[in-house]
């Protein structure tokens, strides 16, 4: 059919079609190849793309909307659909509907093509609705007499459908879980009720497009089993306590064991509960205190299924003496279920002043206690409780003995500062967070070498070394500290002072400054000025070790009264983290000085090379300009060597007059001599001629 004819016929064609039965699950060749001088193109929505046949409905309805152009806009005309399009139906052929929307009671993939004539050519583009036949889940169900349910969910054609599963247990929870494939069959789930179900427990299976089956009801009838209420460490971790509760009057239960993580086995012994007792205790003896244990009872049921407590688990505590007033103590979660933590303790071994410490967050298996007396001993024991009163379970730990009296070296400060102070003095600042050591012992290395000896020993955390030239070379420093208990510590990282030099004309360098914790932000240096006042200014900033400074030199050279010097230092300025007490951690900007170092710039000297002391105001007098000069000696010459004149001053010159000061001398050639000192103490000299003009 010639692309005319299909406009016409399709202009023509609005009889309402009949329901088609078959479907295909894959788009059909015509919907990407239409033919028949009919292109592909267009849009438009299907609302919903999937529809489920379950319990409560047994049809869905597809319905189409917001039709689009190639460009997306409706620049069309002769809008139609067909629902239900197939391999092997002729679009030329099949009759459009004007129908927006088409209800389908038989489960498959239903493609729907749309048409329209755009610039008067038809344009074909097609959309699948997909209906879903939900179907309960194929489960297997095991009780067996305990208070505990099983499901399993079998490997069948109907479970390889479901995505996910709903489980309403009947006692208010329930349990969710999606990203099934095939391949996650079969599997089990267990759940442990309390008492018997309320509800109807129910397993509703869910499919990856949003379906949900039919709800797929189960009974269940609990019955009581066994419980460890407490697990308590003793003798150092070598022997544990087991205490249990519920179960059945007389039924012995076994007790298992296993390492965290490990395979369960018997130990051969057997707990047992009388009537009228309320708890029964036994405690096994032969572990590992290093190693993590787990229990739990057992027993059968009526088919021979095992019974089974809950799991308690050993808590292994470990001390870490971090001052003569702190003590870090860690653990191992023995359950995710954890609601708190206490950790009491007593002064050992006589076990006075016992406190039993506070709650601890139950995410935390950290507690740090910071009221240690060095002078006495300590136990300590972790308690972790799982649920509430009256079902909580308690597991302590071993009791720890904690001395302050460590042999194990005290942690090393890592925070200070080295800056100089004058010309001779360096200090060396050692930062505490809080109370200070009871004796600091410093050392110093010279020129950055490694060779540190020590220089001092002061009960104050900050060290003055007069003995230094900070301008010659660079100093480091390191710092050890003891307690009250005489506990040292390691030494501390090397701080060394900042180094400033010129390793080329109008150029500073200078070694880093360095703060070793490793809580620290990167360095910022500003370059200060110091004028002939002592006024200090800072120029510039940067973050690098060298920058030229040819600018601030000239500025600070033709600044009114210089003598020729230009005087820099360093200041750096670096942030750190801080405890600054309370939980509270701020970036604290430390800061140090470098040495001071001077740019010197030579005498300099303009001689005129000729005079005429003629009283006209120019040029009536020999005299040497300059600057730079600290100390200045002018010798002036007759033909035969005489000094005729003499000057200490720059701006007192010759006025042409013989050695008395008053008779003129005549016109010609004079030798003269200028020579002194320049700022930096170097001498200079000029000898050359004038000329005398009369």
């Amino acid at each position: 059919m010639s692309r005319i004819k299909f406009i016409l016929f399709w202009l023509g064609a609005f009889c309402i079609t009949t329901l088609s039965f078959g479907q295909q699950e894959t788009k059909p060749a015509k919907c990407t190849n239409p033919g028949g001088g009919i292109l592909t193109g267009g849009f438009f929505d299907i609302s919903p793309r999937v529809g489920c046949l379950d319990f409560q409905t047994n049809s869905g309805t597809a319905i189409v909307s917001n039709a689009k152009d190639l460009v997306g806009g409706t620049n069309f005309t002769n809008l139609g659909y067909i629902f239900n399009f197939k391999d092997g139906d002729d679009i030329t052929k099949f009759p459009p509907t004007l129908e927006t929307s088409r209800t389908f009671t038989q489960p498959g993939t239903y493609w729907i093509v749309q048409g329209m004539n755009i610039n008067s050519t038809a344009y074909i583009t097609c959309n699948a609705f997909e209906l879903i036949q939900t179907e309960v889940p194929d489960v297997d169900i095991s009780s067996c007499g305990t208070n505990e349910i099983t499901l399993t969910f079998k490997k069948s054609a109907v479970n390889d459908k479901h995505s996910g599963y709903r489980i309403l247990w009947g006692d208010g929870t329930e349990a969710n879980f999606s990203g099934l494939a095939p391949t996650s069959f079969p599997f089990t789930r267990t759940h442990t009720y309390s008492g018997t179900p309320s509800g109807q427990p129910l397993i509703v299976g869910r499919y990856a497009k949003g379906c949900n089956s039919s709800p797929f009801p189960f009974n269940f009838n609990t019955n009581n089993k066994p419980k460890i209420s407490e697990l308590e460490g003793l003798t150092g971790g070598t022997s544990n306590k087991i205490t249990m509760v519920e179960g059945s009057d007389g039924k012995p239960y076994i007790i298992e064991q296993k390492q965290k993580n490990g395979t369960w086995t018997d130990t051969g012994i057997k707990l047992t509960r009388n009537t009228g007792e309320t708890f029964k205790t036994t405690t096994l003896t032969g572990f590992n205190p290093t190693v993590e244990y787990c229990f739990r009872l057992k027993t059968l049921d009526g088919c021979n299924n095992p019974i089974l407590s809950n799991e308690v688990c050993t808590i292994i505590p470990k001390a870490n003496v971090t001052s003569p007033k702190e003590v870090k103590i860690d653990w191992n979660s023995p359950d995710p279920a954890v609601v708190k933590y206490t950790i009491p303790y007593s002064e050992s071994p006589t076990g006075d002043n016992p406190n039993n410490g506070q709650p601890v967050n139950p995410t935390a298996t950290t507690y740090i206690f910071d009221a240690l007396d060095c002078k006495k001993k300590y136990n300590f024991q972790i308690n972790a409780y799982i649920g509430t009163a009256p079902d909580q379970v308690i597991i302590k730990s071993p009791t720890i003995i904690v001395d302050p009296k460590s042999s194990a070296k005290l942690p090393p400060k890592t925070i200070g500062t080295v800056s100089v102070i004058n010309t001779n003095t360096i200090k060396f600042s050692v930062y505490e967070a809080g109370n200070k050591a009871n004796n600091y012992i410093f050392y110093r290395s010279e020129g950055g070498a490694s060779n540190f000896v020590e220089v001092k020993q002061s009960t104050e955390n900050f060290y003055d070394d007069r003995s230094v030239e900070p301008s010659k070379q660079q100093y480091c420093y390191k710092v050890e500290y003891q307690d009250e208990c005489g506990n040292t510590s390691e030494p501390s990282p090397s701080f060394c002072s900042i180094f400033l030099t010129s390793a080329r004309p109008n150029t500073l360098n200078w070694t880093p400054f360095v703060i070793p914790t490793p809580d620290t932000f990167p360095v910022d240096y500003y370059i200060e000025t110091i004028d002939e006042s002592g006024i200090i200014t800072t120029v510039d900033a940067t973050a690098n070790t060298t920058l030229g400074v040819k600018t601030q030199i000239e500025l600070l050279l033709d600044s009114p009264g210089n003598n020729g010097t230009a005087t820099f230092r360093i200041r750096g300025v670096q942030k750190a983290k801080i405890d600054v007490g309370g939980g509270s951690i701020i970036d604290f900007p430390f800061e140090a000085y470098s040495n001071e170092y001077t740019f010197i710039t030579p005498a300099q000297l303009y001689i005129p090379t000729a005079f005429s002391p003629n009283s006209d105001g120019i040029n009536d007098a020999f005299i040497a300009q300059g600057r730079y000069i600290v100390q200045f000696n002018l010798e002036v010459y007759d033909r035969w060597g005489n000094v005729i004149f003499e000057s200490r001053k720059l701006d007192d010159g010759w006025n042409g007059t013989t050695s008395d000061g008053v008779s003129p001398a005549p016109a010609g050639n004079y030798g003269f001599k200028i020579f002194g000192l320049d700022p930096a103490g170097q001498k200079f000299e000029k000898v050359g001629s004038v000329t005398l003009i009369r």
